[in-house]
């Protein structure tokens, strides 16, 4: 059996371990601004995707029951906000109107302010979209401005067509602008 002769180096230098720890700050740094675009990509995708559900909901609902339905912004769940310009980043509600467009209980969906949280939202003059009992969206086409408080050029924008469809419309500042601080 033979003995190994003892290494004069079982670790390493305080140099070596210095640049590692500088190279791996510098990673960090490099990769902290793009994850950060991520997240706040992710939550104007997800007020987005979750927009559209539910105005498809209210269309579909519109239909199914033969009755107008109306999506409307709402910070208690119950009753429909009718300031001007109409916030909905503290919740909507999804709801079946009567012929006098008053809601009729109980309500379809709620979807409260802790799902819409990091985004700004804003229909302009518009404080609610009705479906008709055929599908389609009265009025004239409408939108939903989204914003990402931390950067007004990071924006989308929900459109409610006449016809009752709805689309996205991403970053197009030239067809509706946020305001220097979101709404």
């Amino acid at each position: 059996m033979s003995i190994r002769p003892r290494s004069s180096q079982d670790g390493v230098t305080l140099v070596e371990l210095l640049v590692t720890v500088a190279v791996v700050a510098i990673l960090l740094t490099l990769g902290v601004g793009g994850f950060r675009t991520l997240i706040a990509n992710a939550k104007m995708t997800n007020a987005a995707n979750s927009l559209i559900g539910h105005l498809q909901f209210a269309r579909s609902e519109a239909v199914k029951r033969n009755a107008g339905v109306k999506v409307c912004p709402s910070a208690d769940g119950a009753i429909c906000l009718s300031a001007n310009p109409a916030l909905w980043q503290n919740g909507y509600i999804v709801a079946v109107i009567n012929d006098a467009k008053e809601v009729v209980y109980p309500i379809l969906r709620h979807v409260d302010a802790e799902e819409m949280l990091g985004v700004a939202i804003s229909s302009g003059g518009r404080t609610s979209f009705i479906y008709q009992p055929d599908g389609t969206a009265k009025g004239t086409n409408g939108t939903l401005k989204i914003c990402d408080p931390t950067d007004p050029k990071r924006i989308r924008q929900v459109v409610v067509a006449p016809t009752g469809r709805t689309f996205v419309q991403c970053n197009d500042p030239s067809a509706y602008t946020c305001l220097d601080s979101c709404p």
